[in-house]
């Protein structure tokens, strides 16, 4: 009885949440794909229950109203509903992370690189786990974990930040990319003066790489020919690999070992190891899902001397 009591009055309250955001039985009720009545019911069970009105229900208002009881509740509600959803996680990820959701936002470079052997072994071990993974810049990663819309961010240059936990860190160097055939694909490095009037395929200005380039190229007095912008580095790489032009890139690619590309790393001060980051929001208590993503992005980033604070570079081991 106990149960059935709490049970019941969790529904009514998220059905009244629903009614008070929608401001309408039938609105809330097409939310919650049930009848109207049935909305109706569990409001008034809600309000017998604790003694009050929680609507005004005049009907020459354009919409329904909260009483001041009803917007007590409603603030109280919203942290409730919050922590309902998280505990609801937690315990699914009891069972083993079965029935776990892991929600990830990464750099799209990040995506077609380390991450889909990381979610391969992932999902061997957790055959249920489901994801949802974000591919955006950093600052868009930033954002979305401060609003806690994912669990873990994994990109490039985030910045220093109270308000970010960074899990772990791998420092990795910047490449000039260009087709086999190229006459500097056999080279080791490259100088910046070396590529001078070069057909030059630019991430666009969405990407820290685009300003980290134009920035060094300046500061060098190197003009190259911007033949191409683009803020997708999966057609970057293809355009380079086709003979199109020349770009460059941080670190080297794990995935896509069919690309028929040149890695020549840059050998000017303008293009200092860039810091490939696996952070979180802190403050927030990790979902089981998060920490298992963030051990396998730790024991990967080990591999080529990352951590906390050492330095290497993923690319150069290859």
């Amino acid at each position: 009885m106990v149960a059935s009591s709490v049970l019941t009055r969790m529904s009514g309250l998220r059905h009244f949440v629903e009614v008070a955001q929608q401001k309408s039985f039938r609105a809330a009720a097409e939310r919650l794909s049930v009848a109207p009545s049935a909305v109706s019911k569990q409001i008034r069970n809600l309000e017998e229950h604790l003694g009050v009105e929680l609507f005004l229900r005049d009907r020459g208002r354009a919409g329904l109203e909260l009483t001041e009881a009803g917007q007590i509740l409603l603030y109280r509600c919203a942290s409730v509903m919050n922590e309902l959803t998280v505990a609801r996680e937690e315990m699914n990820e009891l069972k083993g992370l079965q029935r776990g959701h892991l929600r990830l936002g990464v750099n799209e470079v990040i995506a077609s690189d380390i991450l889909p052997g990381i979610l391969r072994d992932l999902h061997r071990n957790f055959p249920h786990l489901q994801y949802t993974i974000f591919v955006e810049n950093t600052p868009a990663i930033m954002k979305r974990l401060h609003e806690g819309d994912v669990d873990i961010g994994l990109g490039y240059n985030f910045p220093s930040s109270p308000d970010l936990d960074v899990l772990a860190v791998l420092h990795r160097n910047t490449y000039l990319i260009t087709a086999l055939d190229h006459p500097l694909a056999r080279r080791r490095k490259v100088g910046l003066h070396e590529i001078a009037d070069e057909k030059f395929i630019f991430p666009d200005s969405s990407l820290s790489l685009h300003q980290m380039l134009q920035d060094a190229l300046v500061r060098a007095g190197i003009d190259v020919r911007a033949i191409m912008h683009t803020n997708s580095f999966t057609l970057l790489r293809q355009m380079v690999q086709e003979g199109l032009g020349v770009s460059m890139v941080i670190g080297r690619f794990l995935q896509n070992k069919r690309e028929q590309l040149a890695f020549i790393a840059v050998d000017s001060p303008g293009f200092a190891h860039k810091p490939l980051s696996c952070c979180r929001a802190a403050g927030r208590t990790p979902t089981h899902s998060s920490i298992a993503f963030a051990a396998s992005i730790k024991a990967l980033f080990a591999q080529y001397g990352g951590g906390a604070v050492q330095r290497g570079d993923m690319g150069e081991r290859l």
